[in-house]
């Protein structure tokens, strides 16, 4: 049984997200998949990842798992969108990401960065897998503004993943990466 409270929003539906999504929807997570690629969000639904965003959802959580060069661009905007909710990203850079959010002046107590250590030969949504992060290291980055609860949350889904949580700084992170 997850630990996670509320629905979980997972922005992309690719191999991460749709993954991320199996694993909560097993535990009876509302899990709410968004993507931009309407195809890719269809059939991540398809597979039981979750579900079509409804008016009124109101997440506890969002997990951005968008290539990186859009990361902060989505973290920003779903902050502003759900600004109850904690946000973490899946990312494989967090310093770069965590700068540019910084220079758009957003507020980052509720952001806390993330990282899976896992993954697979093929991506997107058809290579989606619920068993994908166990026994993986979950690296976990908060920053200096982090938010205790925020931390918790996003530690709570790596170990709700069956994830080994590891917490890093930010280029600390991206130096091991």
């Amino acid at each position: 049984m997850s630990s996670l409270t509320g629905p979980v929003r997972i922005v992309g539906a690719g191999l991460l997200g749709t993954s991320i999504g199996l694993a909560l929807t097993k535990q009876g997570v509302d899990v709410i998949l968004s993507d931009s690629s309407r195809s890719s969000q269809a059939l991540a639904v398809d597979y039981g990842a979750g579900r079509e965003p409804r008016d009124g959802d109101n997440p506890a959580l969002v997990v951005v798992a968008v290539p990186p060069d859009h990361t902060a661009t989505v973290v920003a905007a779903e902050l502003a969108s759900y600004p109850n909710a904690f946000v973490t990203d899946v990312a494989s850079v967090k310093l770069p990401i965590l700068q540019e959010l910084q220079a758009m002046g957003v507020e980052l107590s509720h952001y806390v960065g993330s990282h899976p250590m896992a993954g697979r030969e093929r991506g997107g949504a058809i290579s989606g897998r619920s068993d994908l992060f166990i026994g993986r290291p979950w690296v976990v980055v908060p920053h200096e503004g982090s938010n205790y609860d925020a931390v918790r949350v996003v530690t709570d889904l790596a170990l709700d993943l069956e994830s080994v949580p590891v917490n890093m700084e930010p280029i600390e992170h991206d130096h091991a990466v």
